[in-house]
């Protein structure tokens, strides 16, 4: 599989080498380059937006900083530190220039030195946390996508009868397979479904750490009236947990009954797995489980591909 998440560490580790090895008139040019990657980015955008909201800064705030030359902060964590220098020099390539090289507050004793300063005391806190950000959820699709080919692989038929015989509480057959599943991979706790003020998550994996992983549970299947329609719920869910527990990514896992293949068109990018949509400043994954299975009871025909765009899951 393609990870777009893989790709986008590649890239943030050479913007950052550029800029590395920047003579001193490409010096700005690079730092522009590497900031307008960032911001052009919905996914590294996204995850920057959401730490600079957990401790964001005003323009006053800032501009007393950069005039009193107050620039060594107390950071109460990786998050904190990354959003500190992420707004501050936005702020200051906004205000003034992309050359801060040349301006006394960031100069050390020579350029080299200057360089080498501000790589590592505003550039890396921001990378290592976009780093960190996508490794945890690089973590959780390569699990995802593991539990995708076991079932497709191994456990679809077993799960299609429990299915097919089931006369209610039917995504509990795949909520808990699926639970089990995490539970064997080492995520602790991915049992609980607690309240919040949008209802309840099918699973909400290490609830008690400081960042839970959140999964929405849904079933397509026509014969039973679970279409797009059911879909667009649980797309919905995920935005409002998401929401709710603060969180910039959550995972909505389809099981597909049909013989049909679901096509998610949400951007120009649809190379990558798993199909990913941003919203509101926040990343929401969707994977498909293949669960058809040709000894269930009247389904049969060709293959045919269902559609579901962005807007599609985004309209009222």
């Amino acid at each position: 599989m393609n990870y777009s998440n893989h790709n986008l560490r590649t890239n943030l580790q050479e913007w950052k080498n550029r800029v590395y090895r920047a003579t001193y008139q490409q010096f700005g040019n690079q730092l522009k380059f590497l900031f307008n990657n960032i911001g052009n980015n919905k996914q590294l955008s996204a995850l920057m937006g959401d730490a600079c909201n957990s401790f964001s800064l005003t323009p006053e705030e800032l501009d007393q900083i950069l005039n009193e030359h107050r620039i060594d902060i107390e950071y109460s964590s990786e998050t904190h530190q990354a959003a500190f220098c992420y707004q501050l020099l936005k702020y200051f390539f906004e205000k003034y220039s992309y050359d801060m090289h040349r301006y006394t507050p960031f100069q050390r004793g020579d350029f080299d030195d200057t360089k080498t300063a501000i790589v590592e005391e505003y550039i890396a806190p921001i990378i290592y946390y976009l780093h960190d950000k996508l490794d945890k959820s690089n973590a959780t699709i390569f699990l995802l996508e593991k539990y995708k080919r076991r079932t497709e692989w191994f456990t679809k038929k077993s799960l299609s009868e429990k299915y097919s015989n089931a006369t209610k509480s039917y995504e509990q057959i795949f909520e808990d397979d699926l639970r089990l599943f995490l539970f064997d991979q080492g995520i602790d706790y991915p049992f609980s479904t607690p309240s919040s003020a949008s209802g309840r998550a099918d699973i909400i994996g290490e609830i008690e750490t400081s960042d839970p992983l959140i999964i929405e549970v849904k079933i397509f299947d026509s014969e039973k009236g679970y279409r797009k329609d059911r879909i667009k719920e649980g797309f919905s869910q995920i935005v409002k947990y998401a929401n709710d527990y603060n969180k910039d990514v959550a995972f909505l896992v389809l099981y597909n009954m049909d013989n049909a293949e679901l096509n998610f068109n949400l951007g120009p990018d649809n190379k990558v797995f798993p199909p990913m949509l941003n919203f509101n400043n926040k990343n929401f994954y969707f994977v498909t489980i293949n669960c058809f299975s040709e000894t269930s009871a009247s389904k049969t025909g060709t293959l045919k591909q269902i559609e579901i765009t962005a807007e599609e899951l985004t309209q009222k």
